[in-house]
């Protein structure tokens, strides 16, 4: 760890330079007359478009606040669409997401629409392009925008900075702007923004700064654990039992202290890059770190099973018990959040 550290302060040079650059990019979308000098456009949605992002780079939890908040507009019968990058997706454009299909897709646009069935989910790395699309389409009440705060292109109706532990972090890659730190913006920018919203996830910690005007607080509860063919667990049932976890998310911790608070603790817990594409040698490895450990039920994270349906039989076969963790967020003060939201229909 150390020796990583010292590497990222030979990049500090490098964090100079990209700070340079984002104010630099700053200064030719905020003035008028620089944007018609070289031609930059910001695009203006009639469909109001509602941004939720961070930043730092990775695992602040966007897209299950994107998944919440989604809810609630569905329930009063609002027309939602979800506009995701579809992070390492093996396709490029912009497409509307109408099957499970994750290389197509990427994992968190298949997860959200596996979740919403009824809000429209797409994926597109050209936010201006693709919001271009949907209000083209004009069936919709609301554009919710999973990431994309620096994405300066495009006006965002609301914007939604969420946070977490990591904001507070005394440590050094916490502190500064990439590429030697994972600050994507300074971290006084977060006031620049309508709201913030603190995740704890499923720390125990009381954060009393984020009951301030501007600030909301988000936790993470356990619904259920699941099995590939949808049946539901209890966490009860899981107890006592020997039992192995892995994950491919960008804060495994989280994983962990989930499994702590309910009381189970796993014999081991695997963890594997964000995001990652798991193939027929990882579940080799997974069936192998099963047997070796004595134990054959396995536990992960939704966003990890969207990756692993293709590979029931195996598990199967190897008489391995595959569950995930169905997570639902909790807003504080949602209610107010949701009519900040409608208020954008009136205007």
């Amino acid at each position: 760890m150390k020796i990583f550290n010292y590497f990222r302060i030979l990049l500090l040079p490098l964090s100079l330079i990209y700070f340079i650059a984002i104010k630099i990019k700053e200064l030719l979308y905020t003035s008028y007359v620089l944007r018609k000098i070289f031609g930059l456009e910001i695009f203006y949605s009639k469909i109001p478009v509602i941004c939720i992002g961070n930043i730092r780079v990775g695992g602040t939890g966007k897209s299950q606040i994107v998944l919440e908040l989604a809810r609630k507009l569905l329930v009063r019968n609002y027309r939602v669409a979800i506009l995701s990058r579809g992070y390492k997706r093996k396709s490029k454009g912009f497409f509307e997401v109408n099957s499970l299909d994750v290389e197509k897709f990427g994992d968190e646009p298949v997860l959200l629409k596996r979740n919403l069935l009824d809000a429209k989910v797409f994926v597109s790395e050209n936010r201006k392009l693709a919001l271009k699309r949907i209000n083209e389409n004009g069936e919709i009440d609301f554009i919710l925008m999973d990431d994309g705060l620096q994405n300066l292109s495009v006006h965002k109706d609301l914007a939604f900075v969420l946070i977490d532990r990591n904001f507070i972090s005394k440590n050094f890659i916490e502190r500064f702007l990439l590429p030697a730190g994972n600050l994507r913006e300074t971290k006084k920018k977060i006031f620049d923004y309508d709201l913030v919203i603190y995740n704890k996830k499923f720390d125990d910690i009381e954060i009393p700064e984020v009951e301030k005007e501007g600030f909301v607080l988000a936790e993470y509860y356990l619904d259920s654990f699941q099995d590939l063919d949808g049946n539901i667990i209890s966490p009860g049932d899981l107890k006592g039992k020997k039992i192995g976890a892995f994950c491919g998310i960008a804060q495994p911790d989280s994983f962990r202290k989930l499994l702590e608070k309910i009381e189970i603790f796993p014999v081991f817990l695997k963890i594997f890059p964000d995001h990652h594409s798991y193939n027929a040698e990882d579940i080799e490895i997974l069936i192998k770190f099963v047997k070796n450990f004595g134990c054959n039920h396995l536990i992960t994270t939704e966003k990890d099973i969207v990756r692993l349906t293709k590979f029931k039989n195996e598990f199967k076969r190897a008489g391995v018990f595959l569950y995930y963790a169905k997570i639902t967020a909790k807003i504080y003060s949602e209610e107010n959040l949701i009519q900040k939201i409608l208020c954008l229909k009136q205007k």
